[in-house]
């Protein structure tokens, strides 16, 4: 064997593993954003977040009623989501979660956006 198929016989196998590396990655990827513990950490952090920006636009949008959208805009920046649960049901692309705030059970729906991205789309007020 040559220097000139040596070299291509090393291409060959680095563009083989690499393809396969990519191939394992590939499959792994969504593993992470479907894992048991990504949409809750996204939903925890969307809640959060429109608490600690007091945005009234966003809990209009995503309460069920007038109870919950009151208990959202009287909630202070510094009240955050407890105890949230895995999942609880739900169909392809609504799942369903409880969470706690401030003491209240809170029901949320995660809407699925897209391949990988989950955002909160309703919140309502559920029994403990």
């Amino acid at each position: 064997m040559n220097n000139n198929h040596k070299l291509t016989y090393i291409v060959l196998v680095l563009i083989i593993l690499l393809g396969s590396y990519i191939i394992l990655l590939g499959s792994y990827i969504p593993y992470l954003f479907y894992s048991g513990s990504y949409i809750p950490y996204e939903l925890d952090y969307q809640i959060n977040t429109m608490i600690k920006n007091h945005d009234t636009k966003q809990m209009r949008a995503v309460s069920s009623d007038k109870r919950i959208y009151s208990f959202l805009v009287h909630l202070n920046k510094k009240d955050s989501c407890k105890n949230t649960s895995d999942y609880q049901g739900g169909s392809k692309n609504i799942y369903w979660y409880g969470t706690e705030i401030k003491g209240k059970a809170i029901g949320v729906d995660m809407k699925k956006e897209n391949s990988i991205y989950w955002k909160v789309d309703k919140l309502y007020f559920t029994k403990k």
